[in-house]
């Protein structure tokens, strides 16, 4: 039950974040050019390469030290790590050691650095 919650929440803040910053319900990342990766670009890849390895924390933490917070596209990604973490079973997010407490967590401090009020 407090899992569910805790699914439905994440969900609803990574929704409204799309909607209010990006203007579309979807907060997932697209990189820009295969050819020309741009920072953000790299940065996308490198989160979704240390997520599948199961380095949540890694990546966690590698997140908060390249965000700046005058970089919408690093929002967007920020959303869409968390999103991403969202639709992992439990299981998975217990074998990287992390839990979906910390998945909210996280979000709220990317609203904190972002100024969102949701």
């Amino acid at each position: 039950m407090h899992r569910d919650f805790l699914m439905r929440q994440i969900k609803s803040i990574t929704t409204a974040i799309g909607e209010m910053i990006f203007n579309k319900p979807s907060s997932g990342y697209e990189v820009q050019s295969e050819v020309r990766q741009l920072e953000s670009d790299l940065l996308y890849i490198l989160l979704c390469n240390m997520v599948n390895e199961k380095d949540i924390n890694g990546a966690e933490d590698l997140l908060f030290e390249m965000l700046e917070k005058d970089n919408n596209d690093h929002l967007l990604i920020a959303t869409d790590f968390y999103s991403r973490l969202n639709c992992m079973t439990d299981h998975d997010l217990q074998q990287a050691n992390f839990s979906r407490e910390e998945i909210e967590r996280g979000l709220n401090e990317i609203k904190k650095i972002y100024g969102l009020p949701i």
